[in-house]
């Protein structure tokens, strides 16, 4: 009697991520148990392709193989070829953990794909470094949902970077976790903001955030694309405390 066995190949697979808190643009695995995401796909599969969704990601599935025989190393490596195949979707936080986000991804078997997602201002957590609480708008007064600010410093010749994405109202929470206490000599920091938006994703239910870009910003005088105020470590600030009326991004 032969031995059969059945072989389904992935065509690629796509892993949730969380986006690397320093607004470098990398990723990192998330931390704690996987995140209880709805995932829903907007565009159709090629035929003979399946995406099996899970809590750490999804994988896409071709038709099964059947083979009449133990497969060989050479079965094995024997794949047929695929056409890209682009996955687009949503992810919604069904934990609150997250924002929600589009994606649209074009994943290959040769190595993993990440889409990386965003904490929401209430799994945002605020240690004893301090925070950066502000409201951003657009310029005609609209809320610039979805938008990612980010505070970069020099301490000791090394950079250092802080960002937060901001809910569909603008508010956005930049915590900065990992700034050193301040030496003796010196009493705040001169952060350097500078944001990335999209004022066409502005009130939706959720925005492709790897298609944002950088936008001009305004606290309070003209338009330029970074903005500097001082940030004392430790305290929550906030426009009132930086003497500033507001953020405001110019859409270009």
């Amino acid at each position: 009697m032969s031995e059969e066995a059945i072989r389904i190949p992935s065509a690629g697979a796509v892993f949730w991520a969380e986006a690397l808190p320093d607004g470098s643009g990398g990723v990192r695995a998330i931390a704690g148990p996987p995140p209880a995401l709805k995932v829903t796909l907007s565009s159709a599969l090629p035929s003979g392709i399946t995406a099996d969704t899970g809590s750490r990601g999804l994988v896409l599935l071709t038709s099964p193989i059947l083979y009449d025989h133990v497969p060989t190393q050479t079965d094995l490596a024997t794949l047929p070829p695929l056409p890209p195949i682009t996955v687009s979707g949503a992810t919604q936080s069904l934990d609150g953990r997250f924002h929600p986000r589009l994606f649209s991804v074009t994943p290959t078997a040769a190595a993993p794909t990440f889409v990386a997602l965003r904490p929401s201002l209430q799994a945002t957590r605020v240690g004893e470094a301090g925070a950066v609480v502000l409201n951003v708008k657009w310029q005609d007064g609209s809320a610039a949902s979805w938008c990612v600010l980010r505070l970069t410093c020099t301490r000791n010749s090394v950079s250092l970077g802080f960002s937060g994405q901001a809910d569909i109202m603008g508010d956005v929470i930049v915590p900065l976790t990992g700034l050193p206490p301040l030496p003796a000599s010196q009493t705040n920091d001169i952060m350097t903001l500078t944001a990335l938006g999209d004022r066409t994703q502005s009130g939706q239910a959720a925005a492709d955030s790897d298609t944002l870009h950088a936008v001009q910003i305004s606290t309070g005088g003209v338009f330029a694309a970074l903005q500097t105020f001082p940030v004392t470590r430790g305290q929550i600030a906030t426009a009132a405390t930086l003497s500033i009326p507001g953020v405001t991004l110019q859409s270009t």
